[in-house]
C-alpha cells in the first residue's frame, strides 16, 4: 500500500489517508504513486484493492453516462472501506512496498537516490545551491502539518514561523541556513507528536551526522506518523462506522444496482437452486412460513460458499467478503483433512487411555503445523506422504515408551496406504467428518447463538472449530443484515413459480 502524501494544511490530519489506503482486495480505485521525497512532480495514480471485495455486475445500460458509472463506482469504494473497517478489527493501513526487482520499485528508488544525490552535490558545492533545499524543507513542513490533530494550531502556527519559506529563502542568499538547527526542531516536534513506540526510530535519527541523511530518515519517520495517525483515526472511529455500516452498506448497493440492468443475476442464480419447493406453501400469504424458509435456504446457501467453484464468480452481495469466504474455505479444507487423519491414525501402544488422548493431542499439534500451508487437495496431496512418515514415527516411539515391538513392515505399509486414501474424494471417513461439520455450522447459522456440542470425533479440533463457526457466523450474520430484504424478494419469487 502506497504512502500517502497529504498536502492539505488547513486539515492538518491524516483522515484523507484513510480513505485511500487499503489492504488487498477486488475493488479498485486510485492512490498517488511512490513519488522522490522532495519532489514538485504531480503524482500518478496507482492501483489499490481492498481485501475481499470485487463488486461487479451485468453489463451497464446503455445511455448511461461515464460520470453516473464513475460515481456508483466510488460509492461502492466507500461501502468497501466501511465494510472493512466494520468487519474486521484488526484492519489497519500498511506501508506498500513494491516487490523486489520491479520495475516500480526500481524507479522509486532510482528518483529517491537521484534527488538526495543531486542535494548533497549542491550542498557541496562552492558556494552552495540550495534550490534542493527549499523543496527539501517544504516537504518536511508539509509533512509535519500532516500529522497534526485539528486542534494543534498552536503548533501548526510554530511550524509556519520556524520554517518559514522566505526567512529560508534569506538566509540562503546570505549563505547561513542552519540546518541542523532545522532538523533539531522537526526531530523534537516528531518526538512530542509521535506515539511512544516511536522513540526509538526518533532516537537514531540524533545519532546521524550527515545533513542529508538526516533529512531523508526525517521524512521517512514523517512516513511512518502519518500511517500510525491514520490508524489512529480508525481506531477511533470503527463503533461509528459499526453502528451505521449496516445502512450505509445498503444506501451504497442500492446506487450501485441504478446502473446496472440485473445486478443480482448471480446472486439469484446463487440463492434460487436452495429453495425447497417441496413444502406445500400455505393459500394464504404467510410472513412466518417465508421467514422458516427463508431460513433454511439462506443456510445452505452460505454454506456452498465454503465449497465454491473458483471458476464461478461470487454472487454479487458477498463479493466484498470474496477472500474472506475463501480463507474459510482453505480453513474447512485443513480442518476436515486433519481431523480425519488423526482418526484414521493407529492409536495402538498406550497403556492408557490417559496417554492415548496425550498421543493424539500431540500429533493433532503436529499434523496442524504440517498442514498450515495447505489450501486444497493439490496442495494437501503434496504434504500428505510427509505427514504419513510423522505418523508412523510417532507411532514407534509411543510403542517404544511403553517398551513393546515397533511396528512391522507390513503395519507401516498398511498405515500408508489407509492414510494415503484419504485422498479419494469417495472416502468414508472424510465424507463423514465433512457433514459433521457443515451440518454443526448449519445448526449455527439456523438456530443463532447458544451451546453447541462439538461433533463426534471433533473434540481435538475444537478451538479451530470454534474460530471457523464465529467467523462465519459473524460474516453472515452482517451481510444478511445488509441484504436480506433482496434474499427475501428472490426466494418469495422463487416459491411463487
Amino acid at each position: 500500500m502506497d504512502k500517502q502524501e497529504n498536502k492539505n494544511q488547513n486539515s492538518g490530519n491524516a483522515s484523507s489517508s484513510s480513505s485511500k489506503l487499503l489492504p488487498e482486495s477486488g475493488i479498485t480505485g486510485s492512490i498517488p504513486l511512490p513519488i522522490p521525497i522532495g519532489s514538485k512532480m504531480k503524482p500518478e495514480s496507482i492501483q489499490f484493492r481492498v481485501r475481499g471485495s470485487t463488486i461487479t455486475g451485468a453489463s451497464p445500460p446503455k445511455f448511461i453516462s461515464l460520470e453516473e458509472i464513475m460515481k456508483a463506482a466510488h460509492g461502492v469504494q466507500d461501502m468497501a472501506l466501511a465494510h472493512e473497517i466494520a468487519i474486521d478489527q484488526d484492519f489497519r493501513l500498511e506501508p506498500f512496498e513494491p516487490p523486489d526487482n520491479s520495475y516500480q520499485k526500481l524507479v522509486k528508488d532510482t528518483m529517491h537516490r537521484a534527488f538526495f544525490d543531486v542535494l548533497r552535490e549542491d550542498l557541496n558545492s562552492d558556494p552552495p545551491v540550495y534550490k534542493q533545499a527549499y523543496v527539501l524543507l517544504d516537504d518536511v513542513k508539509e509533512g509535519l502539518f500532516s500529522i497534526l490533530m485539528p486542534r494543534h494550531t498552536k503548533i501548526r502556527d510554530m511550524i509556519n514561523e520556524v520554517l518559514d519559506q522566505s526567512f529560508i529563502r534569506q538566509q540562503a542568499e546570505n549563505d547561513a541556513i542552519d540546518f541542523k538547527k532545522y532538523a533539531d526542531f522537526v526531530i523534537d516536534l516528531m518526538g512530542k507528536l509521535a506515539a511512544p513506540c516511536r522513540d526509538e526510530m526518533i532516537q537514531n535519527i540524533t545519532k546521524l551526522d550527515d545533513t542529508v541523511e538526516v533529512f531523508r530518515s526525517i521524512l521517512e519517520t514523517l512516513e511512518v506518523l502519518k500511517l500510525d495517525l491514520a490508524n489512529s483515526l480508525i481506531t477511533m472511529i470503527r463503533p461509528h462506522v459499526q453502528a451505521q455500516s449496516v445502512q450505509y452498506e445498503q444506501a451504497k448497493f442500492k446506487e450501485f444496482l441504478e446502473i446496472q440492468e440485473d445486478g443480482l443475476a448471480t446472486t439469484r442464480s446463487w440463492i434460487s437452486p436452495h429453495v425447497d419447493k417441496s413444502i406445500p406453501k400455505p393459500a394464504e400469504s404467510d410472513p412466518l412460513f417465508l421467514r422458516n424458509t427463508a431460513s433454511q435456504t439462506l443456510a445452505k446457501a452460505y454454506l456452498e460458499l465454503l465449497e465454491w467453484d473458483k471458476k464461478k464468480p461470487y454472487p454479487e452481495t458477498v463479493q466484498m467478503d470474496a477472500v474472506r469466504y475463501a480463507d474459510l474455505a482453505q480453513a474447512l479444507f485443513r480442518l476436515v483433512s486433519s481431523a480425519c487423519l488423526l482418526l484414521v491414525s493407529p492409536t495402538c501402544g498406550a497403556a492408557t487411555q490417559e496417554s492415548a488422548n496425550e498421543f493424539k493431542l500431540d500429533l493433532k499439534n503436529k499434523i496442524t503445523i504440517l498442514m498450515k500451508d495447505v489450501s486444497d487437495e493439490s496442495d494437501f496431496e503434496k504434504i500428505l506422504p510427509s505427514i504419513v512418515e510423522q505418523v508412523i514415527a510417532d507411532t514407534d516411539k509411543l510403542l517404544s515408551k511403553f517398551k513393546q515391538e515397533p511396528l512391522t513392515s507390513d503395519v507401516k505399509e498398511l498405515i500408508r496406504g489407509q492414510l494415503m486414501a484419504i485422498t479419494d474424494p469417495n472416502h468414508k471417513v472424510k465424507q463423514l467428518v465433512c457433514l459433521r461439520v457443515m451440518e454443526f455450522l448449519k445448526e449455527i447459522l439456523v438456530c443463532g447463538g447458544g451451546s453447541k456440542q462439538v461433533p463426534v470425533g471433533l473434540s481435538a479440533f475444537h478451538k479451530e472449530l470454534t474460530t471457523l463457526s464465529g467467523t462465519f457466523l459473524r460474516l453472515v450474520m452482517h451481510n444478511k443484515a445488509v441484504f436480506n430484504q433482496y434474499y427475501l424478494d428472490i426466494i418469495a419469487a422463487e416459491l411463487d413459480k
